[in-house]
């Protein structure tokens, strides 16, 4: 099944069809997890816009959540935007969450501030070290952390029919990049960014650095995947697999975002095919993924490849921007920020299993702009 809204980007033999007709109606009935997340690399100039400098993307991710919960950040600070002002793609999520009525559980997976509120899971012992370094973390925490997503995945799919997964990693696609290439996909030029012309050299020689640091051999990393996400990722990453693949031999599980999401499905198939004794083997695994259009037509990336490359069931949301009145929102259009918070995902599953019509998706993301960013236009 697709749609004018929904595009399919990489069928995988029809697994991405079989997903979207399975939301048909299925308002209210599923579950969403925003699993923020920190690392040094962001404080690498431009590589990230998710946040204005590198001291503001240490608080964008605690930001983002307190934002999408309660409609704005605690203690009176603005909203993160891009370098060239462009607002948060919280925005977009939080006018979807009514269209969706889907409930919003956030998971700390280790950041520099954790979100205010009276409800965070916390699972992370803290922020990841810059992928050059080739530690990003403990191998021990990044356990810890799979381990905790698969206790939650194995715990909400008894309750939901479809589980979204969403997160707020700044310098996310340069962990994914990291990990994707750890893995063995050659994923150099492909991975997407929040900026509007990706940086792949930089990126690359982060990668570069920290892999040659880690020392691992390719043999060493596929025996044991969470080694791979030690050097050079996140502390997302391990969590969300871990969620996934345990929640997704019971219901449809949507990993929302782009570069960083085909990463943590990347992880997720490369640890069913290592001896990891704790997964089940014996059902399929339903995961797909679900971005923006500004992420696939992002003409200095190219993340369809990468999913036809990786076998991932992928699709995006296709908004018109245009519409909006808001110059913040219009940005987009001009590949500016691209996705986040799993804006694509969200827009989605408001359309499909919502039945909100494309006009009224921007409609009710232009009320929610005006309410949450009250002093831009």
């Amino acid at each position: 099944m697709g749609s004018d809204f929904v595009r399919i980007v990489n069928s995988s033999d029809g697994e991405i069809a079989v997903l979207l007709n399975a939301l048909k109606g299925r308002k209210g009935k599923g579950a969403f997890f925003l699993c923020v997340a920190s690392s040094e690399s962001s404080d690498i100039q431009g590589i990230s816009a998710a946040g204005a400098s590198p001291e503001l993307r240490r608080f964008t991710p605690s930001i983002d959540a307190e934002a999408l919960v309660t409609g704005y950040p605690s203690g009176g600070a603005d909203l993160p935007v891009s370098p060239t002002g462009v607002v948060s793609p919280v925005v977009i999520t939080r006018a979807c969450t009514d269209l969706a009525g889907f409930g919003i559980t956030v998971v700390d997976c280790g950041t520099f501030k954790t979100p205010d509120l009276p409800e965070v899971k916390r699972f992370g012992k803290g922020s990841a070290k810059c992928v050059s370094t080739g530690h990003a973390q403990k191998y021990e925490d990044v356990r810890e952390l799979f381990y905790s997503g698969l206790e939650i995945g194995g715990q909400v799919s008894d309750e939901v029919e479809y589980v979204i997964m969403g997160e707020c990693v700044p310098a996310g696609t340069t962990t994914a990049l990291g990990v994707l290439t750890a893995l063995g996909v050659n994923a150099g030029g492909l991975v997407s960014s929040s900026l509007q012309k990706t940086d792949h050299g930089t990126k690359g020689r982060l990668v570069a650095d920290g892999l040659r640091s880690a020392a691992l051999t390719l043999p060493e990393i596929l025996e044991r995947p969470l080694k791979a996400v030690s050097a050079v990722g996140d502390p997302m990453q391990p969590f969300v697999a871990g969620v996934a693949l345990a929640a997704s031999t019971k219901v449809p599980v949507i990993l929302g975002g782009g570069s960083q999401m085909l990463a943590v499905y990347a992880l997720a198939q490369s640890l069913l095919k290592s001896d990891m004794k704790a997964l089940d083997r014996t059902q399929p695994h339903r995961i797909s993924v679900i971005t923006t259009k500004w992420v696939v037509d992002d003409k200095t990336a190219n993340v369809g490849q990468l999913a036809q490359m990786l076998g991932a069931p992928f699709a995006c949301a296709c908004p018109d921007f245009l519409l909006s009145k808001h110059e913040g929102l219009r940005s987009y259009e001009d590949g500016n920020v691209k996705e986040g918070v799993a804006a694509g995902a969200a827009m989605a599953v408001a359309h499909i299993a919502g039945g909100a019509e494309p006009g009224e998706i921007v409609a009710a993301i232009d009320r929610t702009y005006d309410e949450m960013v009250p002093s831009r236009n």
